[in-house]
């Protein structure tokens, strides 16, 4: 009996938080992940976050690759990584309008073991633009305020892959914003705006064919509209 005794305080001294040893934790915790193309056609950009574990203090390494497919058995590439510890990765090379999901799969290494995630993804699905930038507003004569943009720096080829845009403006002390688009110019003129108010006005951009989901909304861009302009 004693000797029986004396062995499970002695376990329980060795998984105490007291003994200063590292013990596993409750239950496995996995990186959660996703994906976006910001960038498309030319990549797709992945971000994980990893819940903390209860007992672990030490540091995480991950392994990410993806495969075209969902299939176990095909072959793997890295997504690329800046260290090991990075908690984001990059596929390049993006193949296009292919029905066959891509799979992404994040591998925690922990100081106890292993746990993964797998994201599967089809491209046009994921995309979301970064928020148009340099927003200007110019007073025009006759009630008119023009708004003008530029196309997010991060989408490559805008000539190529075009985006379309929408307004939304709302008038200094006004409840709610107004919204026009899809606009496929990258400038439109607000009419029969109020003398002497302000308004404050942000763009937004979306793929032409409507992949994926609109942006965020740019930077608030705000104007006086002047009587007599």
């Amino acid at each position: 009996m004693i000797p029986r005794l004396i062995l499970t305080l002695a376990l329980w001294a060795s998984c105490s938080p007291c003994s200063g040893r590292e013990g596993p934790p409750a239950a496995p915790t996995h990186p959660r992940a996703r994906c976006r193309a910001v960038r498309y056609p030319i990549a797709v950009d992945c971000f994980w976050t990893l819940p903390p574990a209860a007992n672990s203090t030490r540091s995480t390494s991950f392994i990410a690759t993806y495969r075209l497919g969902v299939a176990a058995h095909g072959e793997s590439w890295p997504c690329l990584q800046q260290t090991p510890e990075a908690t984001s990765c990059t596929i390049p090379d993006v193949q296009m309008f292919s029905m066959v999901p891509y799979m992404l799969n994040v591998t925690a290494v922990h100081s106890w073991g292993v746990s993964s995630s797998f994201v599967p993804f089809i491209p046009e699905h994921i995309i979301k633009p970064d928020p148009p930038e340099g927003v200007h507003l110019s007073p025009l004569p006759g009630q008119q305020l023009r708004v003008q943009w530029e196309p997010p720096k991060s989408w490559p080829f805008p000539e190529i892959f075009s985006l379309k845009y929408r307004v939304r403006y709302k008038r200094h002390g006004a409840a709610r914003f107004r919204q026009v688009g899809p606009i496929e110019a990258t400038s439109f003129t607000l009419r029969a705006v109020r003398p002497q108010a302000r308004y404050c006005i942000q763009v937004a951009a979306q793929d032409l064919m409507d992949y994926g989901e609109l942006s965020d909304w740019s930077l608030p861009a705000t104007v006086s509209v002047t009587p007599g302009k």
